[in-house]
């Protein structure tokens, strides 16, 4: 596991979905009830951008075809199934603070 700086916890305010390159891969990190969380930022359906999705409380809906993810621990709650295939969960990630940085622990 590496850790990455990926901002000020100030970047991160309650409720905004933000989309973060780490070392190449797209992750979405939000604030969910006062904790920060972390998954893949790219939706298992059909690759969309879950950060231009919708939060709803702890979940995050795809702005694609629907797919809805719970931000806590990346399982889909709810996707399409076909024609297209279905969705799977997404990866979930740790997240913490170093001073006022937050950083991100990856494979």
């Amino acid at each position: 596991m590496t850790k990455a700086k990926i901002g000020r916890q100030t970047d991160f305010p309650p409720g905004k979905l933000c989309g973060i390159d780490v070392n190449g891969k797209m992750v979405l990190v939000v604030t969910v009830d006062g904790k920060l969380c972390a998954v893949d930022g790219i939706c298992t359906h059909m690759g969309g951008h879950l950060w231009e999705g919708k939060l709803i409380g702890n979940v995050v809906k795809c702005p694609r075809h629907g797919s809805e993810f719970d931000l806590r621990t990346g399982k889909v709650m709810k996707g399409p199934w076909v024609p297209f295939g279905k969705a799977h969960d997404l990866n979930s990630y740790q997240v913490g603070i170093e001073g006022d940085d937050v950083v991100i622990e990856m494979p």
